[in-house]
Parts: structure tokens; sequence; C-alpha cells
């Protein structure tokens, strides 16, 4: 496996190298490559001592970094997609937009259009706690689906595994808001039923996948007609480092279209908020 980071030289970038770093250090390769594409925006000493400071916490995790400096190839996202080799193993590390404005936090981003490319592991972050310097140690995973299947989160759970004490899966039920209003409690009841064992077959999955040397593993099931709601009050219950998201495959063959939904959870969640999408 290896890590890149898309470093753009902002203070951002330098909070998501920090998750960057912290990952690279789990890796027996204990290797990071920084990928940098030239512009206007940072660039001579400026961008020296960025890459000075990023060396320098690498080397107290006793993380090798390469630094590659590329141009833009039609815009950032080609000129990426030029330095990045394809496949599974390769697991690219960036950053969404710090104020959501008009277009929001992730539409319309390279690491958008990183998602749609569907040829790395990516790890989208929108970072609100940079004291965590990318340590996590309360991790929530929703997961979507009437009935969950199978996850494509294990090379993140592994890169985050060694400061996990407590992961959660939240299945959150959604049903019409005129149907929950009149859902009775034995229909509700069925349904939280049949979500519990999909959880209960996720949480199988992912203990016989990953090692969370020790971390807490538990589940919660919410009926609920605001699915983004219910992840944010489970992020705040629970005092969530990191709230991960998978992107949806349905969406990622056409348009990436998130919807109101998971801007809401990227502009108001308490927490580090990361959009992930990985390859079988």
């Amino acid at each position: 496996m290896s890590i890149f980071l898309a470093y753009d030289g902002s203070v951002n970038g330098d909070w998501i190298a920090a998750y960057a770093l912290q990952a690279a250090a789990q890796r027996p390769e204990k290797k990071l490559t920084v990928l940098h594409l030239e512009t206007t925006d940072i660039s001579g000493q400026a961008l020296a001592e960025k890459f000075a400071a990023i060396r320098h916490m690498a080397s107290n995790l006793g993380i090798e970094v390469g630094i590659d400096i590329g141009p833009m190839r039609r815009g950032a996202f080609g000129g990426l997609v030029e330095m990045l080799p394809e496949g599974p193993e390769t697991v690219v590390f960036c950053g969404l937009r710090t104020r959501p404005g008009r277009r929001g936090l992730l539409t319309g981003t390279v690491s958008e259009q990183l998602l749609k490319h569907q040829k790395y592991t990516v790890v989208a972050l929108r970072v609100v706690q940079p004291g965590l310097l990318g340590v996590v140690r309360r991790l929530l995973l929703p997961v979507a689906g009437h009935r969950p299947g199978s996850i494509t989160a294990h090379a993140l759970l592994e890169l985050l595994a060694s400061s996990l004490q407590e992961l959660r899966l939240l299945h959150v039920v959604r049903v019409g808001t005129l149907k929950f209003r009149q859902l009775s409690a034995e229909d509700a009841g069925a349904l939280r039923h049949e979500a519990a064992a999909g959880l209960a077959a996720l949480e199988r999955e992912i203990v016989a996948g990953v090692d969370l040397e020790g971390a807490r593993l538990d589940s919660a099931v919410r009926i609920s007609d605001n699915w983004a709601g219910e992840a944010l009050i489970e992020a705040g219950h629970m005092r969530a480092d990191l709230m991960a998201l998978e992107a949806p495959r349905s969406s990622l063959a056409g348009p990436l279209k998130f919807g109101d939904p998971v801007e809401k959870i990227l502009r108001d969640a308490p927490c580090d908020v990361a959009i992930y999408h990985g390859l079988p």
C-alpha cells in the first residue's frame, strides 16, 4: 500500500498532511509521497519551508518523505492523475474546501474528481479539529442502504487501527417523512431488527478483515426521515474525532451528487469528516 498526499501548500493542506503522515506511520514501508502542482499560490522559500515542516513531522514518526512537483495538466486533476499509479494499493489523501460558499465543500473540487475517477482509494478530508494531528481515537462509520452490505473501508480502518479506541457503526433506516410520522412501534421494531442483523454481519466482516488492536466495536440503529441529522447527533453523542462516509458507488458512475445531506454533514459536523472511496 502506497500513501500519497495531494498537497496545495495551504494551512488546510498542512492539516490533511497530519492525517497522511499518521497513515504512512502504520505501513511497514513508513513512506509518504507528497504530490504538489506548480502554481502561483505558493512557491520559492515559502513552499520550501512548508516541505521542511512536513519532513520534520515525518522524522518524528520515522517516515521517509518523497516530494514530487509536477505541472498542471488541464487543471490540477489532470496533473495529479499523471503522477498517481492506479490501483487499490494507492491511497490518496486530499482536502475539501474550508468554506462552503455557493458550491458547498465538496462539489466541483479536485477531491470530488478523484473520487469519481475510481482508480485509487481516496480519503477526502474536512478538518475542523486540527489539534488532533490526524490521531483518531473515536471513529463513527455510518453505513448506507436499506440492508447494509459489504463496505470498502477496510484500507481506511487499517490505517487508523493503531490509535482507535472506539469504532461505532451507525445505520439510519431512512423512511419518508409522512411514513415516519405514522410509523407504528411494531413496524419500527421490525425495521430496527432487520438493520441490526445487517450491522452484525458487517461487524463480523470487519473483525475478520481488520486487526482493530483492542478497539471497542459497537453499532447503533436509528429510524428517521433525516439521516444526516441522526449522524450529526451520533457524532456529538460519542464525541467522535472522525466521521467517515463512503462515497456511493451508484453516484460515482455519473455526476457525483451527494446532495444537501452530505454537504450538511460536512458543514455542521462537530468532528473531522472523511469522504472515502475504496477499491475492491
